[in-house]
C-alpha cells in the first residue's frame, strides 16, 4: 500500500509518488500485449540506438519510445507520416508522471492482412501444384532474346542491362515496362507477361524488380500474376526483392533468383568461356576428322592400287594375245592388211590405256572432293558410300575392260581367219605350186617368164624343191620338166 495520511475526519491523502507508484502498477498490469494503430510524428533516433516518436490519430497523441534491441529487427525505416501498427505496452515514467508506448514491434498498417493473404494464396497455389518441380521448365542454355518485365527507371534495369551485356554482348534485349507496385501494377506485369508469350520471339523471361516492404512487392503476390507466370511458354526467372524476401512469384517461377543481377547471371552465361569450350570441340573433332580422313585415304589408295594391278594385268593378257596373233600374221600375206590391223590394235592398246589414266584421275579428283566434304561434315555415314562407289567403278571399268578385249580379240579371230582363208598358201594344199627364182624373191606368174636351163624354186605343200627347165610344150599346157 503507498504511504498516506488521515486527516480531517479520515481522508486518505496520497504523495504524489504514492499515487504516481499506483498509477503504474495500473496501467502496466492492465495494458500489456497491446497493438496501437497511428501515425507517427517527431521520430527520432537518438545515439543510443534508442527510437522516441509520437503515434496520433485526428484526436489524441501518444508518446512512444522502441528501444535499440527491437529496433533492429525493423524490415523497414519508419519515417514521418508512416501509418503503422505498433505491438507493446504502456509504461509509466513517474518522474515527470507520463505514460507512454513501449513499442516491441511495429509494421506497415495493413501488414498483418497482407500476410494473411500472402499465406492463403501460397497454400491454394501450392495444393494446385503450381510450385511443383515437375512443371518447371529448364532454361536454355544460351538465350540469343531475353524479355524483361520490370519498371524502366531505377538501378533494377540498368543492373540487368550491364551484367546481360558483360557476360554475353551482342544479346538481344526486350523490355516490357511497367509499374511493380502500387494499384494496377499487378495487372499490368500479368499483361506484359502475355504479351511476350503471344510475340513469341525471346528464350526467356525475367520478371522482377528491387526490394522493399512487403506492401510494396506485394504486386508479385498477387494471384494473376502467379497464373500468367504458370501459363507462360517461355521459361521465367523471378527477380524480387533481395536475397531474404521471397514472393508468390518466386515460388511459381521457373527459377528464382535472389537479385535482379543474379537473375541476370542466371540466364547470360559467359561468352568467353563458351567460345573457349567450343574451340576445345573444334580441335578434338578436327582431330577426330584427319584421323577419319587418313584412314579412308589409306583405303581408297587401297582400292585404286588393286584397281590399277587388275587393270595391268588385263593388259598383260591382252599384250600377249596382240603378240601371239601378229606372230601368226607375220607367216600370212598379204602384209599391207596386216599392218593396219597391227596399227588399229595399237590405237585401241593406247586408247585402253588413257582410259585406266583418266580413271584413275577421276578417283583422285573424288578422293580430293571426299576429303574437303570430310573436313565440314561427320565422315561416317560418307566414308561408306563412297568405298561403295569406288568398288563399283573398279568392278564396273574391269567388266567393261573385259569385255572390250573379249570383243576385240573375238574381231582379231575372225580377220586372222579369213586372211587366212584367202591365203595363196591354202592352195598347196590342193595340189598347187608356186614358182619363184631361185632366191625366191620374185614368182613366175608366166611361163614366157622360163627359158631352158633357168634354174627355179618350187614351193610345194611340206616343202620346197629346186628344179632346173629342160625345154617347152604346148605354151598352153607347159611342161616345164
Amino acid at each position: 500500500m503507498p504511504d498516506e495520511k488521515s486527516v480531517d475526519g479520515g481522508k486518505k491523502i496520497f504523495t504524489v509518488s504514492s499515487l504516481t507508484s499506483d498509477i503504474k502498477a495500473v496501467i502496466e498490469s492492465g495494458f500489456s500485449g497491446l497493438w496501437v494503430e497511428g501515425e507517427i510524428s517527431n521520430f527520432k533516433v537518438y545515439p543510443s540506438g534508442h527510437a522516441y516518436f509520437d503515434l496520433k490519430d485526428d484526436k489524441a497523441l501518444l508518446n512512444a519510445v522502441m528501444w535499440k534491441g527491437s529496433r533492429k529487427y525493423l524490415k523497414f525505416e519508419p519515417k514521418q507520416g508512416d501509418h503503422v501498427v505498433c505491438r507493446g505496452r504502456l509504461s509509466v515514467y513517474e518522474k515527470y508522471g507520463k505514460y507512454q508506448l513501449v513499442a516491441e514491434s511495429m509494421e506497415p498498417k495493413g501488414l498483418g492482412a497482407l500476410q494473411a493473404e500472402f499465406e492463403a494464396l501460397k497454400k491454394k497455389l501450392k495444393a494446385e501444384g503450381f510450385f511443383d518441380q515437375e512443371r518447371k521448365k529448364n532454361l536454355p542454355y544460351i538465350p540469343w532474346s531475353v524479355g524483361i518485365v520490370t519498371s524502366p527507371a531505377g538501378a533494377v534495369i540498368k543492373d540487368i542491362i550491364r551484367t546481360l551485356n558483360r557476360r554475353f554482348p551482342g544479346l538481344r534485349i526486350i523490355l516490357n515496362p511497367v509499374r511493380v507496385q502500387g494499384d494496377g501494377a499487378a495487372k499490368e506485369i500479368a499483361r506484359a507477361i502475355g504479351q511476350f508469350n503471344e510475340y513469341g520471339k525471346v528464350d526467356v523471361l525475367i520478371v522482377g524488380r528491387g526490394g522493399g516492404s512487403l506492401e510494396d512487392l506485394f504486386a508479385f503476390n498477387e494471384e494473376k500474376v502467379a497464373r500468367a507466370i504458370a501459363a507462360s511458354v517461355i521459361p521465367v526467372v523471378s527477380a524480387v526483392g533481395h536475397e531474404t524476401d521471397f514472393t508468390i512469384a518466386d515460388f511459381v517461377a521457373d527459377l528464382r533468383a535472389s537479385t535482379p543481377t543474379a537473375a541476370a547471371e542466371m540466364v547470360a552465361p559467359e561468352r568467353e568461356a563458351i567460345e573457349d569450350a567450343i574451340d576445345e570441340l573444334v580441335k578434338r573433332m578436327t582431330g577426330r576428322l584427319r584421323g577419319t580422313i587418313e584412314d579412308q585415304r589409306q583405303e581408297i589408295d587401297g582400292l585404286t592400287g588393286r584397281a590399277a594391278r587388275a587393270v595391268s594385268h588385263d593388259l598383260d593378257l591382252v599384250s600377249g594375245r596382240l603378240t601371239a596373233v601378229y606372230r601368226r600374221l607375220g607367216a600370212i600375206s598379204p602384209r599391207k592388211k596386216l599392218e593396219l590391223r597391227r596399227e588399229k590394235l595399237l590405237e585401241l592398246q593406247k586408247a585402253m590405256t588413257r582410259g585406266v589414266f583418266r580413271i584413275s584421275e577421276t578417283l583422285n579428283v573424288k578422293t580430293l572432293s571426299l576429303t574437303g566434304r570430310l573436313a565440314a561434315l561427320k565422315p561416317e555415314r560418307w566414308i561408306d558410300a563412297r568405298r561403295q562407289l569406288v568398288e563399283r567403278s573398279v568392278k564396273d571399268m574391269g567388266n567393261h575392260l573385259q569385255t572390250g578385249l573379249q570383243a576385240h580379240v573375238k574381231r582379231m579371230e575372225v580377220a586372222v581367219g579369213r586372211l587366212t582363208a584367202y591365203s595363196p598358201l591354202k592352195a598347196l594344199e590342193r595340189g598347187y605350186s608356186i614358182v619363184t627364182t631361185l632366191d625366191g624373191k620374185h614368182v613366175i606368174k608366166s611361163a614366157d617368164e622360163l627359158k631352158t636351163g633357168d634354174k627355179v624354186k618350187l614351193r610345194l605343200k611340206g616343202g620346197e624343191r629346186k628344179a632346173t627347165i629342160n625345154g617347152s610344150e604346148n605354151p598352153a599346157q607347159g611342161k616345164l620338166f
